[in-house]
């Protein structure tokens, strides 16, 4: 076998290789975790702002883990919605509205690892929001 044959064959495997990792890029899942990131950051000096709010009254709510139920006390309370977010399936994200100070959640709800909680409420005519990572062994 001379070099001509070689180097073409080469580059046959070559351009090959990089078809078929083309093809794959296109059929695998999208695996952004917040689509409307540019919305977000149009609006990040409110969610600063409710986040500070958080910090500011010392608003923060309790949040309690234990074997059958996860348990929220808020200091104060008038309305608002807990976001159960799933990093790695969006379709099982959970969404609860709140209207009570104390909230008790089956921990059935949810599958084990990682979920991130975003509070939105409001009291007292003031608007809240906390973000936090949550685990579930």
């Amino acid at each position: 076998m001379n070099w001509g044959r070689s180097i073409i064959l080469v580059l046959i495997i070559f351009m090959g290789f990089i078809t078929i990792l083309a093809i794959k890029m296109t059929y695998s899942k999208d695996d952004a975790f917040d689509k409307d990131y540019y919305e977000k950051g149009l609006a990040f000096d409110q969610e600063y702002d409710l986040k500070q709010n958080v910090i500011n009254d010392q608003a923060t709510p309790s949040i309690t883990l234990n074997d059958s139920t996860l348990l929220l006390v808020f200091k104060s309370l008038d309305q608002g919605s807990i976001k159960f977010k799933r990093p790695s399936d969006k379709t099982k994200d959970i969404l609860l509205n709140i209207d009570d100070t104390t909230v008790t959640i089956p921990r059935t709800k949810f599958e084990k690892g990682e979920w991130r909680l975003v509070i939105n409420w409001s009291a007292s005519n003031k608007n809240y929001l906390l973000e936090k990572s949550l685990y579930i062994p």
